[in-house]
C-alpha cells in the first residue's frame, strides 16, 4: 500500500518549489485544480505558516536558554556547589513558554487571518476589474503568494537574520502578479488594476491586522503580569 502521508509531503514540497521558482507554469496547474478554500487553508497555508511560528518560539526558547547558561557560567567559578545553585535558579526562574507561544500564535493569526480577509476583500472588488466572484480561486492566489514569506520565516530562528524575512517576502509579488490572470481572470485591459488592488489590499490588511493582534497580545501580557504580581504578593 502506498504511503499517503509521504505522497502528500512530496506534493507539498513540489508545490512550494514550483511557486518559488516556476510560478507562471504552476498557476496553470493550480487553475485546473480549482482547489476548495478549506483544502488550501489546511493542507497548504497552515503547514507553511507553522514554519515562522515554530521558528519564533524556538528563538524565544534559545534566547532564554543562552541567557540562563551565560548567567550560570559567570558564577560557576566562584561557587563550587554550582549544582545546588543551578537547581535553585531553575526553581525560582523556570522557563515560561507563554510569551513564546503568544508570539508564535500572533504570527499564525496574521498569516492565516490576513490571507482569508485579503482574499475576501479582493473578491469583493471583483467588479472593479471585470472578474467573477470566486473566493476559492482568490484565496488560492493570496495563499500561494505568501509562500516565499512563510519559507523565509525559518530565519526567525536566528534574530540577526529575522529582518531578511520581509525582503524575501517581497518576492511574493511575482507569484501574485503571475497568478492574477489564471486565477481571477480580469478583463484584458484591467490586469494591472487587479494587481494593484490585490497588492494594496494584502498590504493594508497585513498592517492593520498586525497592529490589532499586537495590541491584543500586549493586553494579554499585561493581564498576565498583573496576575503574577498578585500571586507574588500572596506568597509574600
Amino acid at each position: 500500500m502506498p504511503d499517503t502521508n509521504q505522497g502528500n509531503k512530496m506534493e507539498l514540497f513540489e508545490r512550494v518549489k514550483a511557486i518559488m521558482f516556476n510560478p507562471k507554469e504552476e498557476w496553470i496547474i493550480i487553475e485546473d485544480e480549482n482547489t476548495p478554500l478549506v483544502k488550501v487553508f489546511v493542507g497548504y497555508l497552515l503547514i507553511l505558516a507553522l514554519i515562522p511560528a515554530v521558528a519564533i518560539f524556538f528563538n524565544f526558547w534559545w534566547n532564554w536558554h543562552s541567557a540562563y547558561s551565560e548567567a550560570i557560567a559567570k558564577i560557576s567559578g566562584n561557587y563550587p556547589n554550582i549544582a545546588e545553585i543551578t537547581a535553585r535558579i531553575k526553581a525560582q526562574y523556570p522557563f515560561d513558554p507563554k510569551l513564546g507561544i503568544i508570539n508564535a500564535v500572533k504570527m499564525l493569526v496574521i498569516i492565516l487571518g490576513g490571507a482569508y480577509i485579503s482574499a475576501a476583500v479582493i473578491n469583493a472588488f471583483s467588479d472593479q476589474y471585470g472578474s467573477s466572484k470566486d473566493l476559492n480561486r482568490t484565496f488560492s492566489l493570496v495563499a500561494y503568494s505568501l509562500t516565499p514569506m512563510c519559507v523565509a520565516g525559518i530565519l526567525y530562528i536566528y534574530s540577526p537574520l529575522s529582518s531578511i524575512v520581509q525582503y524575501v517576502g517581497l518576492y511574493g509579488l511575482y507569484p501574485l502578479y503571475t497568478g492574477i490572470e489564471p486565477q481571477l481572470k480580469p478583463a484584458a485591459n484591467k490586469k494591472n488594476l487587479c494587481f494593484i488592488i490585490s497588492l494594496l489590499v494584502v498590504v493594508a490588511v497585513w498592517v492593520i491586522l498586525s497592529k490589532i493582534v499586537q495590541e491584543i497580545s500586549v493586553s494579554i501580557l499585561a493581564e498576565m503580569a498583573k496576575s503574577n504580581a498578585g500571586n507574588m504578593l500572596k506568597d509574600f
